[in-house]
């Protein structure tokens, strides 16, 4: 019986396929027809902020069932404040609170293009659109780029970029 084992020449090339194809690190999405859902954490040094940047950021947009999507948004903000925000809503147009944690002074409305992008409006009170914003998904969809147009007054565009975890 013959006794077949790896020498390190052969274990070498198959760690570095792996890396080369990127299944060593790579997370699958949860959700193909939503590749915006899953884990994601801001990269601070890939974004680009119109406002103090935040010292930390995290979305973790889920399926909540019964057609609805869920995203909790943690970190912190530029003075080290707690940032804690839940919010949730459907690919239907209507609007749905910006936070559900407390009483909400803006509405967003959710459009879901495709699997890789999502775009969505902030609306204020007396139905103004206030901000607009598109996320996509990286082809590998390991990365996930945020962009916020700020409407009205000094008008700026942030870009937020995020790894999936």
């Amino acid at each position: 019986m013959s006794k077949r084992t790896f020498n390190g020449w052969q274990a070498a090339c198959v760690v570095a396929s792996c890396f080369a194809t990127g299944a060593a690190f790579a997370v699958e999405p949860p959700n193909p027809k939503d590749l915006t859902q899953g884990k994601w954490e801001l990269m601070l040094d890939k974004s680009k902020f119109c406002k103090p940047a935040p010292r930390k950021g995290t979305r973790e947009i889920v399926d909540a069932g019964w057609g609805l999507v869920s995203v909790h948004w943690t970190g912190l903000d530029a003075q080290g404040k707690a940032v804690d925000t839940w919010y949730v809503w459907r690919y239907d147009g209507d609007k749905y609170p910006a936070d559900i944690s407390k009483p909400a002074n803006e509405a967003i409305t959710w459009k879901l293009v495709n699997p890789s992008r999502v775009e969505f409006k902030h609306w204020s009170k007396d139905n103004r659109m206030t901000e607009e914003l598109v996320r996509t998904v990286s082809a590998d969809g390991q990365e996930m780029t945020q962009t916020r147009a700020y409407l009205g007054g000094k008008e700026c565009v942030d870009t937020q970029v995020f790894k999936r975890q």
